[in-house]
């Protein structure tokens, strides 16, 4: 390492850059091809006291131990998506049905939007009346224009979505074969991975490993805790406004505030302008509140709170959201603070050295 303290300082942010520029190339690169393997190697690590207690205890054959598990899982997530799948259908048939009614309510808001419009423009200068015309003869053409719109956008969706169908069976597929695979002869693949491996090493990979799960549990339960707290926080408002279902709400939003993509902005946003416009000024006011406090209090409590439970800092923690968003979108935001916390790992740990801890 050199002496120069700025050369070596030099040096460090280089090293950190081709940490996380690698990283991001195997995110944006070879994890789509690797995933199905990935996962099977940790669904095979997951069913692995079950199928030792099939082939110690009941006498199973390794293979078919591994057989009746990877069986089970699957069949189980199957199930799931079925019936979550068809509660889709059916919620969304029902949706269909009841269209027309909630078309009638929207015309009949955007009538009152317009009519309060059209007094605006009465009253306002001669000199911008005609402008303003203009405007809301724009406004009402493109309002008409609205179903049409939403069908054509509609139309590639549902394109889209059989499209990626067939890939999704091939990696659903590849995934329950290769835990088949892995499962029946997963010592001799946790042998073979050991050999790869330095014997004096393998105490020191035990730690990381047992450090690294425990970190992740931490950083799922500071996750669950900002869900939990954004919860509380809704149903609260939402039973203070006296709103109907506002416990089943307030779930509805935790869960898609969980996602950095959509945040609680997605349902507080749009609600509010359709009370704005039905002409709940007083509501729709509540709603906006509600979602800057809940922005403010979760950008404040996010990095301190997931730096406290995965041991970094603040700053340190908001730098990989941030990064990981711009590099990668939502995925990215996931799995760059898990990457940070794995160089910080291998970093405590010496097998790597790109800053002194």
């Amino acid at each position: 390492m050199p002496q120069n303290k700025h050369l070596r300082y030099a040096l460090y942010a280089l090293y950190a850059f081709a940490a996380l520029a690698g990283l991001w190339l195997f995110i944006r690169y070879a994890l789509p091809w690797l995933l199905p393997f990935l996962l099977a190697f940790a669904i095979s690590r997951l069913i692995e006291p079950a199928v030792s207690f099939l082939v110690q205890k009941a006498r199973f054959r390794r293979t078919a131990a591994a057989g009746l598990c990877t069986l089970v899982v699957f069949s189980a997530l199957v199930t799931i998506t079925a019936l979550s799948v068809g509660r889709a259908v059916i919620e969304l048939t029902a949706f269909v049905q009841r269209l027309p009614t909630l078309l009638q309510g929207l015309s009949e808001v955007l009538t009152a939007l317009s009519q309060r419009i059209e007094n605006f423009v009465i009253s306002a200068p001669i000199e911008i009346q005609n402008y303003l015309n203009g405007m809301l003869d724009g406004f009402v053409k493109k309002s008409t224009e609205i179903p049409a719109e939403l069908s054509g956008k509609l139309l590639p969706l549902l394109s889209g979505a059989a499209k990626i169908t067939p890939r999704f069976l091939v990696f659903f597929i590849t995934c329950a074969i290769s835990v088949y695979f892995i499962s029946s002869g997963y010592s001799d693949v946790r042998a073979f991975i050991l050999r790869q491996i330095p014997r004096e090493k393998h105490r020191a990979l035990k730690e990381l490993k047992r450090d690294l799960f425990s970190t992740f549990g931490k950083w799922v339960k500071a996750e669950l805790m900002l869900a939990g707290i954004t919860f509380v926080e809704m149903a609260v408002a939402f039973l203070f406004m006296r709103i109907e279902f506002a416990v089943l709400l307030a779930l509805l939003v935790a869960v898609i505030d969980a996602l950095p993509m959509l945040g609680s902005g997605t349902i507080l946003i749009p609600w509010a302008l359709v009370s704005l416009i039905g002409g709940d000024t007083r509501f729709a006011f509540g709603l906006v509140l509600l979602f800057a406090f809940n922005t403010i209090l979760r950008n404040l409590i996010e990095p301190k709170l997931i730096g406290t439970q995965i041991g970094l800092s603040p700053f340190a923690t908001l730098l990989a959201l941030y990064i990981g968003f711009c590099a990668a979108g939502v995925l990215g935001m996931l799995l760059f603070p898990l990457g940070l916390i794995l160089l910080k790992q291998l970093n405590d740990k010496g097998y790597i050295r790109l800053w002194k801890s």
